[in-house]
């Protein structure tokens, strides 16, 4: 079965201070030029729960993408939230 295209895609990001300074997906590094918006999700907390810090981002390309971060575990994903 093929997996949803809205899944969240594993990637590498370099952090200063906590925040995204640098994002490596599809096998391209890019830097990050501005952080457009932060958030925190902290959900089924009576189940396994779901705790996420979410960044919006504009890289220098100029293009943007949703990383977020799965803060029990540590690693990183790029959510897809378009075909």
């Amino acid at each position: 079965m093929k997996a949803s295209p809205f899944e969240p895609e594993r990637v590498e990001v370099t952090t200063v201070n906590d925040l995204p300074v640098r994002v490596t997906f599809k096998k391209k590094r890019q830097k990050v030029g501005q952080i457009i918006n932060i958030w925190r999700v902290d959900d089924a907390w009576w189940q396994k729960p779901v705790v996420r810090m979410y960044y919006t981002l504009e890289l220098e390309s100029g293009s943007r993408i949703t990383v977020f971060q799965d803060l029990p575990g540590g690693a990183w994903y790029r959510q897809n939230w378009t075909v």
